[in-house]
């Protein structure tokens, strides 16, 4: 089954049918970057836009007039994809079977529906009632850069850095959900018909992309909670954005129809063919590089910066100017560690991980905590647990309940610390021996790091880089192979890697390779100044 998307030119047509309205701009194709928001002028404006030309943004304390409106009735999260359910009785029977286990879920059921309604073959039944989004996922692109969309060999550029072992993790997970969709789904024979018997039944790449557009599309609004907004999705974020969305729904004055606006910034002026962007948060902030705070709105706080890799795992594509200089690695114990499974069980979830953040970017602070003298500092709870054993002083036992159940309890130096296994560190920090179980856990370290840059240094000489440098013919060329990445035969797989992933590989293991280095050598340091102090 191959999606059936179709050319941005005919979305102003959906948008007026659907009362979504534009003031002054449109969506249009941004060499490079695919589609996007920009200003236009009154001659050149979309049927849905209003007339007019400059846009300026009024004071922060006035009226701002919305750049884009989208009514509430187009919004898609749980509840929406609840009143489907409730209209038709086919989508119920699939809803009822195979969903109900997260927001994510459904709405990806959802999607997928409107995926096989768009792209039913002639003679073959409606599987569900139409809605305006089985138009509008025609218009969502048939590629999204993410690298769970990328090709065996590009995946390849990911090794050594944090993002190798999460997108295998993530293929796996979304290869085991439709695994179930179908075990689930061919049940009932309506959807098993639907889905798997038809002439192009449904395949894993259609599971990805639609978890593709939701990861990258999906808005955290304040009444709906994760959602999708036709038309303001397709907004592009920017290290210095000009717009902000607004959730009018959790407003309560707001009318009965009221939905989400995409509004300029206060101050902000835009020229006819300005691009209109808006933050990696959503938030209002003001015109500095975004970060979200608590309340899920923006301030200049370095709490907010995204990790390079979640920037690219969750938008395809990483911006320099507003990540954190941060990276997080599975941490996995010593293979002869007869204790290993234990320490695991005992340390409990979230799973063991090394987190190493750069608190100094080319010898400028970038967070200010007090430790302004160390360039990186790390955090890893498990690796003090890790690098003890029973002639430590770690001991193992099982102690009986009342009622009759059996509970595994850890023990130091004869006490029951069973509830500090996640802060491990302070209890040998105490002990006579704290040095020599420091010194085996920077030992480690350095290891894992090591381990992690080798494997970064080795990409390169055994993958095949395309030379697409973003040209307006090497758009035309990515977007002639993307349309043959979802055909009906193919296995969506390239035989040379895209310009635009090898970029974007590059760009993360030069961040993450910089926060490795740093690491190691302050890991060095430390040895260093121990061994030092000993021989002294």
């Amino acid at each position: 089954m191959a999606h059936a998307q179709q050319s941005i030119d005919s979305l102003p047509l959906w948008q007026t049918f659907n009362s979504i309205t534009f003031a002054k701009t449109q969506i249009a194709d941004i060499p490079g970057k695919g589609s996007g928001l920009v200003a236009v002028d009154s001659t050149s404006q979309s049927p849905s836009a209003k007339p007019g030309s400059d846009i300026e943004a009024g004071a922060s304390h006035g009226p701002i007039s919305p750049l884009i409106s989208v009514p509430e009735g187009l919004v898609l999260h749980a509840e929406a994809v609840e009143d489907y359910a409730k209209q038709d009785r086919n989508f119920r029977l699939l809803l009822d079977a195979a969903g109900h286990q997260s927001t994510r879920g459904d709405v990806l059921l959802f999607l997928m529906v409107q995926l096989v309604i768009g792209s039913r073959q002639p003679g073959e039944d409606l599987a569900c009632l139409p809605t305006p989004w089985t138009d509008y996922v025609r218009f969502l692109p048939a590629d999204v850069p993410l690298p769970t969309m990328w090709t065996d060999e590009e995946r390849l550029l990911l090794r050594g850095t944090s993002l190798e072992v999460a997108v295998q993790a993530k293929l796996l997970a979304l290869e085991n959900e439709f695994d179930q969709l179908r075990e689930r789904s061919s049940d009932i024979p309506y959807w098993d018909a639907a889905f798997w018997e038809r002439k192009f039944p449904l395949e894993l790449q259609h599971w990805i992309l639609v978890d593709s557009w939701y990861r990258s599309r999906c808005l955290e609004l304040p009444r709906f909670g994760p959602s999708m907004v036709p038309s303001i999705d397709m907004v592009n974020h920017s290290s210095t954005p000009n717009a902000y969305y607004e959730d009018r729904t959790a407003i309560p004055a707001a009318r009965d129809d009221a939905g989400v606006v995409l509004l300029l910034r206060p101050g902000q002026q835009i020229a006819a063919g300005d691009e209109i962007t808006i933050s990696y948060t959503g938030g209002k902030g003001n015109n500095a590089p975004a970060r979200l705070t608590s309340a899920g709105d923006t301030s200049g706080s370095q709490d907010g910066f995204k990790p390079a890799s979640e920037m690219l795992f969750s938008y395809g594509f990483i911006d320099p100017e507003s990540i954190r200089h941060s990276l997080v690695l599975p941490v996995q114990p010593f293979p002869d560690d007869p204790l290993s499974k234990a320490k695991l069980h005992v340390f409990g979830a979230p799973a063991p991980r090394l987190e190493i953040e750069q608190l100094q970017v080319d010898g400028e602070e970038v967070v200010s905590d007090g430790h302004a003298s160390n360039k990186v500092r790390w955090m890893c709870p498990f690796l003090y647990l890790m690098c003890v054993n029973e002639e430590d002083g770690l001991d193992f036992r099982l102690r009986q309940e009342t009622d009759g159940s059996t509970q595994l309890r850890m023990f130091w130096q004869d006490n029951d610390v069973t509830d500090m296994a996640r802060d491990f560190e302070t209890l040998t920090s105490t002990h006579e021996l704290a040095p020599i179980f420091r010194l085996r856990v920077v030992t480690v370290l350095q290891e894992v790091i090591e381990s992690h840059l080798e494997r970064m240094r080795s990409v390169g000489s055994d993958v095949d880089v395309d030379g697409d440098d973003g040209s307006d013919e090497d758009v035309k060329d990515k977007q002639a192979r993307d349309e043959t990445d979802m055909t009906d035969d193919g296995d969506g797989h390239h035989d040379d890697i895209r310009g635009i992933v090898a970029e974007q590989a590059a760009i993360l293991r030069d961040v993450e390779s910089r926060v490795l280095s740093g690491a190691l050598e302050t890991l060095e340091a430390e040895v260093s100044f121990t061994s030092m102090t000993r021989s002294c």
